[in-house]
């Protein structure tokens, strides 16, 4: 994802559940009952942000007799390493360790995240 485009916390949970279900196309009546009526919203509400996920590349959809049916196309993984790479950026200088010093520097972290992490660091180099 070269330019990340971030979506509104709102529009993330809708996609989400669009990458979290386990079958696709999902219809407008699974996707409010799995998210619309945990956030309380009306129809009109999450039908908005379907189109606005949609004007943005982040979804499709089709029309299927009087149901329409989403498709997922952004890459769940492709957006949060995206999104997590421009976080680094902006706000650390793109250094993992100066955001790890701010979070755990004073506060170690615990020996099972430590030890995660080198286990990682090993498999990875």
């Amino acid at each position: 994802m070269d330019n990340v485009r971030r979506l509104p916390d709102a529009e993330f949970d809708v996609m989400n559940v669009l990458w979290d279900c386990n079958v696709s196309p999902v219809n407008t009546a699974y996707l409010m009952e799995n998210v619309g009526k945990q956030k309380g919203w009306k129809a009109p509400t999450l039908i908005s942000f379907l189109s606005r996920l949609e004007e943005r590349g982040f979804i499709h959809s089709e029309k299927k007799g009087k149901e329409r049916y989403y498709y997922a196309d952004a890459v769940k993984e492709e957006y949060i390493r995206g999104v997590t790479l421009d976080f680094l950026s902006r706000y650390h200088s793109g250094s993992f360790v100066k955001m790890m010093d701010l979070m755990y520097g004073k506060n170690s972290m615990s020996s099972h995240d430590l030890d995660e992490m080198l286990k990682w660091l090993q498999e990875q180099y």
